[in-house]
């Protein structure tokens, strides 16, 4: 990957996705997300699955749960892309939005069906977990909708990051890790650097 001849990271990034997919990576589009809890002035993390909209980043959260409560009160996020096989690394820093119901009905209807079900199924918010009740909370939500369309939970919001800083990493012989950063311009545009090892 020709990393310094990359014009939009964001791009960049997909075009990343894909090559780690390619090279056999499992879950090419599993990130780390950090949000910021404004009561406590703390970070919180967690790992997410991430899906592409054409040219950006999307995904789904519980608005229910920690993070879903975050993001409503704090829209700053980072995004960590790591890919082990092909030892590559992105991480991303920037604002989200929430999507309106049609752009997130759409985006959920490209989820798995069993995606889907789970989503509709957890209670991620509740502090001890009954692994019994959510199969049968599972189980009663598929023959629900059998052969029908899931719908998406209102309570389940798709967001969209608007980046504003992205630095792409890839491991080099001896420890010589090269790092190339993008930040927004006041423009609009990227400013491009490139920092080394």
């Amino acid at each position: 990957m020709n990393t310094p001849d990359i014009v939009d990271p964001v791009l960049g990034l997909i075009d990343w996705i894909a090559a780690a997919r390619e090279r056999g990576e499992p879950d090419p589009q599993t990130a780390t997300l950090a949000t910021v809890d404004p009561a406590f002035a703390r970070p919180s993390v967690r790992t997410i699955s991430v899906q592409i909209d054409t040219d950006s980043l999307v995904f789904f959260v519980n608005a229910h749960t920690g993070k879903g409560q975050q993001l409503q009160w704090h829209p700053y996020v980072a995004l960590c892309f790591f890919w082990h096989g092909v030892q590559q690394q992105i991480t991303v820093e920037g604002v989200v939005e929430a999507l309106d119901a049609v752009d997130a009905d759409r985006l959920w209807a490209q989820r798995s069906r069993d995606s889907q079900l789970t989503a509709r199924s957890s209670q991620q918010q509740a502090v001890f977990g009954d692994p019994e009740a959510f199969r049968q909370r599972r189980e009663q939500e598929r023959h629900s909708y059998d052969f029908e369309h899931v719908p998406r939970p209102a309570h389940w919001v798709g967001y969209r990051l608007l980046p504003t800083r992205l630095e792409f990493w890839a491991a080099g012989w001896h420890r010589q890790h090269p790092r190339w950063l993008f930040e927004r311009a006041p423009d609009g545009g990227w400013q491009s650097s490139v920092q080394e090892p």
